[in-house]
């Protein structure tokens, strides 16, 4: 695959990845000149037709979405068999990758990632996209701490066929929810529990379930409760632990009903005190004791007690005045401890200043006068420089003075860039371009043109290769292609054949079908009638149909022999004509016997005389003279 130009336009540059049903290579697109991911559909699957199918079609819906926190895709294709999506390359590591390396991560830093995949999937879920494949591989944190969501269409193609493929399990059985595992209907909070198996992934260091065969950790997903978190991690708060387990629940309907109602949740028990100050590592200071520990620590301790017996009177003594002094000591830290402790819980609470909209400088000074501190994100958009467009807590919310800092999302005014030269493409190529390169498509407007074919760009306004914000409307017009003149047909009624169609061929029109008509008024080979009629509007090359004079009618006789049948006994003979006096003419009709055989019957016409003969109303002969 290395090298290999795929859709005529990305050039595979080296695989980075894969799962069981697609592998990822990272390529460069030759026509944008950027770096893109290809996910190339393993071939086992390029042979099942409903499988492309749905693979196809659930890609491009999820081309549909836009949100920051969703990995883009490009563009759907096939080649030479393969089936193949284009999407953003993002530079960064996995969830999955920071949890190996972290192992259990810190419950704000999980939150935060949190709160980003409820946006990605409540932007889906607006769009009726379910994911179907959350898992924590599926989850890219760049280096910036931004969240994108990846594979957003592409699972569920992948489990809208089955669950098993060749007697392996087809998806991520570690992150199913109990209704995948049933291969039931799933919808959105399917993807709720994934991501609620994800957050206790990335909590606890480990996954909930585990087994020696998909088909065991499936089973588990169905029947068993995780081990409560605050079971793995020494400490671990409760109000966390219950929103793990409520995203975790086995029906549908006990767990959030929406990535938004969670998001909420996970909001609001971030700002918990036990949360913000706790880390994994509290674990470490914490003394946990197997059975065997316990069995030695009686032991020891009984031996103490039996050595202490034996000791002499002075020794007891001196014993008591340590306790004594121990419980003294004990007493005064407490004390300290307890007023420390109300020091820190018993702080004043304060409104958040709505500041969004204020220049960071008026968000300051508001703050400040609340004695709240904040951090700045700076983010390119158009607001103007220096513009608040965001907060979080959001204006108004209830907070304590010694919260963390308020975050402030900072416009750093429109990302500027290159305006593409879409000149000489196609329209839809152009729109492409300005689409991938940050711009909006302006006017659209078309005039003929000569020299450049239809559809193609004939310019563009602004011009190409000048800096201006991402966003900018760029208008430009598309070739109609060569302008087809109008004329009127002219008047050719009352002239000779020969120069009605010299004329015709004088102003670039075709002469269409030629029909002779009998006339005793109008001279032979002169136009009768034509259609369009004399002034009519046509356009460039069109085509005019004449009627011209055959002159006077010119009768003709002949005498119709007719061999008779030898029966029946007697029969009716009719005779009809179509013929430039009439279709279908009626000239004889009366009974015979054989003994009439050969009948000789006179007959008028004039042009082309078509004669049929039927004998009791049957067809029995049929002749042109």
């Amino acid at each position: 695959m290395i090298e290999k130009l795929l859709g005529n336009r990305y050039e595979i540059l080296e695989r980075i990845g894969g799962g069981g049903m697609a592998v990822v290579y990272k390529a460069r697109d030759t026509l944008l000149n950027r770096v893109v991911a290809i996910k190339v559909l393993r071939p086992e699957f390029s042979g099942d037709n409903e499988f492309v199918r749905r693979f196809r079609r659930e890609a491009q819906a999820a081309a549909s979405l836009s949100h920051p926190n969703i990995v883009n895709i490009y563009d759907v294709g096939h080649q030479d068999g393969l089936h193949y999506i284009v999407m953003e390359y993002i530079e960064g590591n996995t969830l999955k990758e920071m949890i190996k390396l972290k192992s259990a991560m810190p419950p704000m830093e999980v939150i935060e990632i949190g709160k980003q995949i409820c946006d990605a999937l409540e932007c889906a879920h607006k769009n009726k996209i379910v994911h179907r494949d959350i898992k924590s591989h599926n989850i890219i944190i760049t280096p910036e701490g931004r969240v994108k969501v990846a594979d957003f269409g592409i699972a569920r193609a992948a489990a809208d066929t089955t669950i098993t493929n060749s007697g392996s399990v087809f998806g991520s059985v570690h992150y199913f929810s109990p209704e995948q595992a049933r291969s039931e209907m799933v919808d959105e909070r399917s993807d709720i529990y994934s991501l609620g198996v994800v957050l206790y992934e990335a909590l606890a260091g480990r996954l909930p379930f585990e087994g020696q065969t998909p088909v065991a950790i499936a089973l588990k997903q169905i029947q068993d409760d995780p081990l409560p978190l605050s079971d793995v991690v020494s400490g671990f708060p409760e109000e966390l632990d219950s929103i793990i387990r409520r995203c975790m629940a086995k029906l549908p309907d006990d767990r959030f009903q929406s990535a938004a109602e969670l998001k909420k949740e996970l909001i609001e028990v971030s700002r918990k005190p036990d949360i913000i100050g706790f880390t994994p590592q509290d674990m470490e200071h914490t003394l946990v004791l197997d059975d065997a520990q316990k069995r030695q620590f009686v032991k020891a301790s009984s031996k103490m007690n039996s050595t202490s017996r034996k000791t002499k009177k002075p020794t007891i003594i001196k014993s008591i005045a340590v306790i004594l002094m121990s419980l003294v000591l004990f007493g005064a830290f407490s004390y300290l401890g307890a007023a420390w402790a109300r020091k820190y819980f018993d702080v004043p609470e304060v409104a958040v200043p709505d500041v969004i909209g204020s220049t960071e400088e008026e968000a300051a000074a508001k703050l400040a006068e609340k004695n709240l501190k904040y951090t700045a994100e700076r983010v390119f958009d158009k607001a103007p420089v220096g513009q608040v467009i965001d907060q979080d807590p959001k204006g108004n919310e209830i907070v304590k003075v010694n919260h963390p800092p308020i975050t402030l999302v900072i416009s750093k005014g429109p990302k500027t860039a290159k305006v593409p030269s879409i000149v000489n493409l196609s329209e839809q190529d152009g729109i492409a371009m300005l689409t991938n390169n940050n711009f909006s498509v302006g006017d659209i407007s078309q005039e003929y043109s000569d020299t450049v074919p239809e559809g193609v760009i004939i310019e563009q306004n602004p011009r190409a290769d000048i800096m201006l914000p991402e966003g900018t409307a760029i208008n430009f017009t598309v070739s109609k292609g060569p302008e087809l003149k109008q004329s009127n047909a002219p008047v050719l009624v009352g002239r000779t054949l020969d120069d009605a169609v010299k004329l015709l061929q004088e102003q670039n029109l075709k002469v269409g079908t030629i029909t002779k008509k009998a006339s005793d008024s109008v001279p032979e080979n002169t136009v009768m009638e034509q259609n369009p009629s004399p002034g009519s509007a046509m356009g460039a090359e069109g085509t005019v149909d004449l009627v011209i004079s055959g002159g006077p009618l010119k009768i003709k006789k002949i005498n119709l022999e007719i061999p008779l049948p030898s029966s029946p006994s007697e029969f009716t003979i009719k005779v009809i004509v179509s013929d430039d006096l009439g279709e279908n003419r009626l000239v004889y009709n009366n009974k015979h016997t054989p003994q009439d055989s050969p009948l000789t019957i006179p007959i008028e016409g004039a042009g082309v005389m078509t004669v049929e003969v039927w004998l009791d109303n049957t067809p029995y002969y049929k002749n042109s003279y």
